[in-house]
């Protein structure tokens, strides 16, 4: 560090500079705090004069500078200084590691994601999206029909509803409902240990809750037209529900897990519909079976925080099909709103093909 004595000289270079007089007293002040950390072998003929040219800030940037390059060395001449070094350099390569670890693991998982994505909804081939494209887009009459399956049936302006930002009707929703129900037959014929599922039309809840009140008479003839005739021989029973004409959901009864299951992909808890399909069951096994039904381990649960959530307000038909479709082939609800799009080219081809 270099330290301008107190001299007659330095106060003639200082004025020189062009500094005020009035300064100079409060220079002096700062140089002599400064001559009291010097170590006391350094004299002050070692001292060279130009600092005068130097302000109080940069000398005591120098000041700094120069304390931690001494502390440096310091450290550097003794054994404890350098396996102090080595002990911090040691504990930086085990922080980096660790880092490039999480990334690779997390570049990993996001693979695999990727891959089960794959699986779970498959993209369509470039054929496929330009049947949809047509379908969706093309010229054509809006009560052209272009699809058929038994009573059911698809307009053009309906699959037109597929197009991102569109909400569902009941069209669409219970044509794809019946294509799950050919896959679902398709599955158990593969194999013959899996019991069949059933997908009932958004009409089961709205005659069961007819005018806001339970009616089970209203819906007794209905189990007839299930697999074998037998709710309770069933896997899985699946009904999509119409909410005022505004917002679609869904409830599931897991009628071998006896649980009564309500999925909404605007979190609505439904616990009015769970409590509706428990009684269902209750008057259906007393009237097909002629005894009550033991429900002391049913349970209902109400819509899961980890269920698939919209981040819209017109989605909720396209959540309400995939809830059905994952369900129906015990996949795990992996989609999210990212997947909407491919959803709605999912529901296309079901109704197309």
């Amino acid at each position: 560090v270099l330290i301008l004595p107190k001299t007659d000289m330095a106060e003639k270079a200082m004025n020189k500079r062009g500094h005020r007089r009035n300064t100079s007293k409060a220079r002096e002040s700062y140089l002599e705090t400064i001559h009291k950390k010097i170590n006391s072998n350094v004299s002050s003929k070692h001292i060279f004069k130009q600092i005068s040219f130097y302000s109080p800030l940069s000398l005591r940037a120098m000041k700094t500078s120069s304390d931690q390059k001494e502390d440096e060395l310091k450290g550097a001449g003794s054994p404890l200084g350098v396996e102090a070094e080595i002990e911090i350099l040691r504990r930086k390569a085990e922080e980096e590691e660790k880092k490039v670890d999480e990334k690779v693991q997390a570049l990993m998982l996001a693979k695999e994601e990727k891959e089960r994505q794959k699986d779970v909804l498959p993209p369509p081939s470039e054929e496929e999206r330009a049947m949809v494209k047509a379908a969706l887009y093309g010229p054509g009459r809006g009560d052209e029909i272009i699809a058929t399956a038994e009573t059911d049936s698809v307009q053009r302006d309906s699959i037109r509803k597929l197009q991102p930002g569109q909400w569902l009707n009941d069209e669409v929703i219970h044509y794809f409902l019946q294509m799950l129900t050919r896959r679902d037959e398709t599955l158990c014929n593969q194999d013959p240990s899996r019991k069949r599922c059933h997908f009932f039309k958004s009409f089961f809840i709205t005659k069961l809750l007819d005018e806001g009140g339970y009616r089970y008479a209203n819906v007794k003839r209905w189990s007839k037209k299930v697999p074998g005739k037998d709710v309770f021989n069933l896997n899985k029973i699946i009904f999509p529900i119409n909410v005022s004409g505004v917002h679609w959901c869904c409830a599931i009864i897991f009628m071998q897990e006896q649980k009564i299951q309500f999925y909404d992909s605007m979190g609505g808890g439904g616990m009015g519909y769970l409590d509706a399909l428990l009684s269902y069951l209750k008057d259906e096994h007393e009237a097909k079976k002629g005894s009550e039904l033991d429900t002391s381990n049913w349970r209902l649960v109400t819509c899961e925080p980890n269920t698939p959530q919209q981040e819209n307000g017109f989605d909720c038909g396209v959540f309400t099909c995939m809830f059905a479709d994952f369900v129906s082939r015990d996949a795990s609800l992996t989609f999210t709103q990212e997947h909407v799009t491919e959803c709605r080219e999912r529901i296309a081809l079901s109704i197309l093909k």
